[in-house]
């Protein structure tokens, strides 16, 4: 088995999904099952890491999106991938792929969805043929904009915490303020902008804080307070703008009054994860996923609600309030792990790879021995046929046919003779109505993930044992 992932998003950006994306390969290089993965490197700008199959391929370019997939269709030819997977928007031409869904923000905003990174995010969505979205919420949106999706075919898998993230001692905080210069209290905004970020409720309450020349802001990523409009708000306040390592994350949050973080909308809030994890207060809004990770540890405020703000920013600093947020911080964070996502998603893709079985409610498999003559072999799949052709089983009944020792085409070409042989004695159609489907080379992990949804294993007169064997169906019920 081989899934093919486009490392795109690490061309393009540096943000949360990249941070995603080598958790997850970092899992996978753990449990193993990056020997099934191929990871396509844009001009030598995925991240190196030891474990990990590697194509050097070029770079994305937005104007060239029709060649990029004729390139990448290419790719999964030469290599004979079983799906594909794109790390942001890109997809193949035919190779079946999976769409990771991290937030369906410009959907939900407003924003100008013909520009072109959002025309080819609809083009990966509508080309995919199942889905991981990050949370209950984002799986919704995208049903939502995008109605022709069954809940079926999309799997949740909350993104996790490092566990890096965790409580800094007295000695580090020191430290780590004296580096940067931070010689009072201080709130911490993370990714903090205009827009949906809404910063500017903080803003606007801190400013009517009677203390708050007493505090500090510590600001990382991009920054509002570069602007004279946002500036006037924080008079009298230092503010730090840092770039901060994980590690430097960690003793942040552990030293901050509170991680405050008022997003009109998240495809998941990862800073609120991680903060929790430090035991760092949380002050957020009640929007998209951000209840399905902060659960019942954060100090909840609607987005336009300067006076609960106000509120919040002064119960966060009484002691019984500040240590119970801490407490259920840290066992909220406890739900959450890259582990348990690696897991989730890996289970997802590898299921994803069985889509062309057209599993459905009952599946039966069959071990015909190809070996035998073509006469033998006639009768053998004339009667696994018949049994599953009865009008009342039809509409959710797939019977596999397993090929080991046989080309698909041969497979095709003796079965499509039983067809019509039994429509012309029969006079019982079968070719549309009836779900048949050829089962070639699996991997040992797909024979794991396909056996559970097996119900039975219709027992041939002459039957490939060694193949039953190898897929370890003897465990079926058999009949």
């Amino acid at each position: 088995m081989l899934i093919v992932i486009d490392g795109v998003f690490f061309q393009l950006y540096k943000t949360g999904i990249a941070r995603v994306w080598i958790s997850l390969l970092q899992e996978w290089i753990s449990n193993g099952f990056s020997q099934n993965i191929l990871l396509l490197d844009r001009a030598g700008t995925a991240p190196k890491l030891s474990g990990v199959r590697y194509r050097l391929i070029a770079p994305y370019d937005y104007s060239q999106t029709d060649a990029d997939r004729e390139m990448l269709q290419q790719i999964c030819d030469e290599e004979d991938a079983d799906l594909f997977v794109s790390t942001y928007y890109s997809t193949p031409l035919s190779t079946p792929s999976v769409f990771m869904a991290h937030d369906m923000i410009p959907e939900l905003l407003g924003w100008d969805l013909n520009q072109p990174m959002w025309r080819e995010k609809h083009y990966g969505i509508q080309h995919a043929s199942f889905y991981i979205a990050v949370s209950e919420n984002t799986a919704r949106d995208l049903i939502t904009f995008f109605p022709n999706i069954s809940q079926e075919s999309i799997t949740v898998a909350y993104n996790g915490v490092k566990n890096i993230f965790s409580p800094a001692s007295q000695e580090e905080i020191i430290r780590f303020k004296t580096k940067y210069g931070i010689s009072k209290p201080y709130f911490i905004l993370v990714g903090a902008g205009g827009g949906y970020k809404n910063t500017i409720l903080f803003l606007r309450a801190f400013t009517r804080l009677c203390t708050r020349q007493g505090f500090d802001l510590v600001c990382t990523g991009s920054s509002v307070f570069v602007s004279e409009e946002f500036r006037v708000y924080t008079s009298g306040s230092t503010v730090h703008t840092l770039y901060l390592s994980d590690e430097e994350f960690r003793v942040a949050y552990s030293g901050a009054v509170a991680l405050v973080y008022p997003s009109k909308y998240e495809g998941f809030g990862l800073p609120v994860l991680e903060a929790m994890a430090c035991g760092c207060p949380v002050i957020t809004c009640p929007n998209g996923p951000i209840p399905e990770v902060g659960g019942e540890a954060a100090l909840y405020v609607n987005d336009y609600d300067v006076d609960r703000m106000v509120n919040a920013l002064c119960d966060v600093q009484k002691p019984d309030v500040r240590n119970s947020l801490i407490a259920a911080g840290l066992e909220q964070a406890k739900k959450f792990s890259w582990t348990k996502m690696a897991e989730i998603v890996s289970s997802a893709l590898v299921d994803a790879t069985l889509l062309p079985l057209n599993l459905n409610d009952i599946n039966l498999i069959i071990f015909p021995d190809w070996f035998q003559p073509e006469e033998v072999i006639g009768r053998d799949l004339a009667k696994a046929v018949r049994s599953v052709a009865t009008p009342s089983q039809r509409s959710y009944m797939t019977l596999l046919i397993d090929t080991s020792g046989i080309s698909d085409e041969e497979a095709n070409f003796l079965l499509s003779g039983v067809v019509m042989n039994i429509l012309i004695q029969e006079d019982l159609d079968i070719s549309d109505s009836v779900k048949i489907s050829l089962v070639g080379k699996l991997s040992q992990i797909q024979w794991e993930a396909l056996l559970p949804r097996l119900k039975a294993r219709l027992v041939l007169e002459h039957e490939n044992k060694q193949a039953i064997t190898k897929a370890k169906a003897d465990s079926l019920s058999s009949y």
